[in-house]
């Protein structure tokens, strides 16, 4: 069940951002592309699992916030907050965005931003099947559902900007290391605007610097899937 449109983009801490350091697994397989002829190609790595998994293809439904806390851990990944009724304990979450052999694959790919209008990038897939035939494979299923997906950018922040989420299931943004989007659960689709010149002070930032823009996803639940992102900032790579 996956339906996204989100304004925005992602990073480390900025802590993290000065001394060049990515989460371990993610910097190992995924590498940025510098814009070229208004294409932004935006590194993402996705972790593949089964339908066996405690926290995919559950029978339990609805949003469920709170499942991370506000702050990324020192590793740069959410950090659990306690078991919630569509999860199933720290040991399972703590899988999601690690590398488990014979639990998960990960897989490196990219996502393409284009510029649209000058200064404004969109990515957009009504039909968002990343990994099709790839990790475990499809299950049986027409697509690959069972699955997580990161990345970790940075962007210079004026004021003004915004980032939107429209979709399910799991979706969490911090900035600056901070949560600012929380959509957790196994839900249908909704929508969750952040105005950043709203919760500047919350978020701990000010206009015209850069700080960091860190975005976890989840898709643990059959049957649709669309992604759209947008974003009037200047992303940048790590």
């Amino acid at each position: 069940m996956l339906s996204l449109y989100l304004i925005g983009m992602l990073s480390l801490p900025l802590a993290a951002i000065a001394d060049g350091n990515q989460p371990g697994d993610y910097d190992e397989v995924c590498q940025c592309v510098d814009p070229y002829n208004g294409v932004r190609q935006i590194p993402v790595l996705i972790r593949d699992f089964t339908a066996d998994h405690p926290d995919f293809e559950g029978g339990i439904f609805g949003w469920d916030y709170g499942i991370v806390k506000k702050d990324l851990g020192l590793d740069g990944l959410p950090v659990y907050a306690g078991k919630t009724y569509t999860t199933n304990g720290e040991a399972a979450f703590n899988q999601w965005y690690r590398n488990v052999p014979g639990v998960n694959t990960p897989i490196s790919t990219t996502l393409e931003m284009h510029e649209v209008s000058p200064g404004f990038y969109r990515y957009s897939n009504a039909a968002f099947f990343p990994i099709d035939g790839q990790g475990f494979g499809n299950q049986g299923n027409s697509h690959n559902y069972h699955f997580t997906l990161e990345t970790h950018l940075k962007f210079f922040y004026v004021e003004g900007g915004h980032f939107k989420f429209d979709g399910d299931d799991d979706l969490w943004i911090f900035i600056n290391g901070k949560l600012a989007i929380d959509i957790g659960g196994v839900h249908g689709r909704t929508e969750q605007t952040v105005y950043l010149d709203d919760v500047a002070d919350e978020l701990g930032i000010k206009p015209n610097n850069t700080y960091s823009f860190d975005l976890f996803f989840a898709e643990r639940h059959t049957v649709h899937s669309s992604f759209r992102f947008e974003t009037t900032f200047e992303l940048q790579c790590l």
